[in-house]
């Protein structure tokens, strides 16, 4: 079994942000008082849903820490862009950037550039190379992302119980390992080994492709409980194959999506249960993990302790990289709420 989130627990990362984020400019400090820390949070293209969500798990930290937040990004989702922005960020003086990196090694030399005239680098979701910045800030392992529908599949299964699996691109080298993770837990883990992993269909990030695989499973396997999708398109497709076909409590669906995708499936009961990185908790622990560099509590090394607010103490590991830990579990309690909450993002 598994423990789902509850709709306390998913409101009250939300709640304060959101209202703090109304009248935010990026690269603009109108209003703010002047003598407080000033952290950049550089995503790798503004408006992108997921960014959106970490800058309100940054801005409820950073009203929490007394720290000014500056949330920018390109247009475009390019390297240059980030490198442009860097140097204004440099210019301004900021204390700390934040970064979600466009690109592993060109932004090394201008974050080099910002380490050597003190300014704190700290990176979140995507990585750059380690000599770029003090520290990382991980969603989740390959092994966590895995984790997280595979526990739900056990349970809708009733713990055992044939599954297909709908992955993206057959060549994506992250999704291919989620999908590994998922066959070796079957084989291997006591826990897990009552599920059957009979077949992995590729439905290459296509809406209408992933739907024809996710029919195809259910077709030739007619003992199928489980569909385990490791994309958001084909979460979102199979659910509506589910619906379509009329196999609502037949066939389950669960995987890796957003709520604002999948609200309409789980209300349907295609989709009971789904998981993702909560991008909140993300952008709100990177915030207290900048602070506590720049104080000194923390330098980035294998063991220290990062003390995150309402986040607890999350540990740094090997690469000066700290894990968040298990992903968010939505199901028919707590995904309409975090619906709203990225429409209203969106507006």
């Amino acid at each position: 079994m598994y423990n789902w989130i509850s709709r306390r627990a998913l409101l009250a990362g939300c709640a304060a942000g959101v209202a703090a984020l109304v009248g935010l400019s990026a690269l603009t400090s109108h209003g703010l008082a002047q003598d407080k820390p000033r952290y950049a949070m550089l995503v790798r293209v503004l408006g992108n849903t997921a960014f959106e969500l970490a800058r309100v798990g940054a801005q409820q930290a950073a009203d929490e820490l007394g720290v000014e937040l500056i949330y920018t990004g390109p247009t475009e989702n390019s390297a240059e862009g980030q490198v442009a922005l860097i140097d204004s960020l440099i210019a301004q003086r900021v204390n700390a950037i934040m970064l979600s990196a466009n690109d592993a090694t060109a932004l090394t030399p201008s974050l080099q550039k910002a380490a050597r005239r003190g300014i704190a680098v700290v990176t979140w979701d995507q990585d750059t190379e380690a000599t770029a910045r003090k520290l990382h800030i991980a969603s989740a392992t390959n092994a966590l992302i895995t984790l997280g529908p595979a526990k739900i599949a056990l349970d809708l299964a009733g713990g055992e119980g044939k599954i297909g699996v709908i992955s993206g691109p057959a060549n994506s080298t992250t999704q291919n390992e989620w999908v590994d993770e998922l066959i070796r837990l079957t084989k291997e883990e006591d826990a897990f080994k009552g599920l059957e992993v009979v077949e992995v269909a590729y439905g290459d990030e296509r809406s209408d492709k992933a739907y024809n695989e996710a029919l195809g499973l259910v077709n030739k396997y007619p003992d199928l409980k489980v569909i385990v999708a490791y994309s958001s398109i084909g979460i979102a497709a199979a659910s509506q194959m589910v619906r379509d076909q009329n196999l609502i409590g037949k066939v389950q669906v669960t995987g890796l999506g957003f709520p604002n995708e999948m609200v309409d499936h789980v209300t349907s009961g295609a989709t009971p249960a789904f998981a993702i990185w909560n991008m909140i908790d993300v952008g709100y622990t990177t915030v207290y993990a900048t602070k506590a560099l720049i104080d000194e509590t923390v330098t980035g090394a294998s063991g220290d302790m990062i003390a995150a607010g309402r986040m607890g103490e999350i540990a740094v590991g090997d690469n000066n990289t700290a894990v968040m830990g298990e992903l968010f579990v939505y199901n028919k309690d707590n995904v309409a709420e975090a619906a709203d909450l990225i429409t209203s993002l969106s507006k």
